[in-house]
């Protein structure tokens, strides 16, 4: 007579000596940081994805930049990993946005100090602006 069902006691051995398996970590490429980002093809599971990992340069710098591309191929966002011409593409097109960024933020520290130069501050009442429209003239005011 057949089981019916698959069992648990047996599921559950089958998962233990599973676990214990090695399985082929394959390099997959490295960015300009010098991170190596590397993927396990794990058959016997019932992912449809493969695990993807890196592994950075300073293990102990927790706060290090993964590039884009990279992280996009880490979470399954995209299927195949950046290519070199990629990587170098995406990395020429950020330093000169960083150098656009850096030329915008100097002219416009520039101006800034050129209008703090001209900006007189008065003190009390006539520090308020004076419209000629609102101009009271001692109308109001009781002498």
């Amino acid at each position: 007579m057949s089981r019916e069902g698959r069992g648990v006691i047996r599921m559950i051995l089958k998962n233990f000596i599973a676990s214990f398996k090695l399985y082929k970590h394959e390099f997959i490429g490295e960015d300009y940081n010098g991170t190596k980002y590397y993927e396990i093809q794990n058959k016997n599971s019932s992912r449809r994805n493969p695990s993807r990992y890196f592994q950075p340069v300073n293990k102990n710098d927790h706060t290090q930049e993964i590039p884009v591309e990279w992280e996009a191929w880490l979470r399954h966002r995209r299927k195949y990993p950046p290519s070199a011409e990629e990587i170098q593409k995406n990395y020429e097109l950020k330093m000169l946005t960083k150098q656009n960024a850096a030329q915008i933020k100097a002219t416009f520290e520039d101006s800034e100090s050129k209008e703090s130069k001209l900006h007189i501050e008065k003190d009390g009442y006539r520090s308020f602006p004076i419209y000629d429209e609102y101009k009271n003239n001692d109308q109001d005011h009781k002498k």
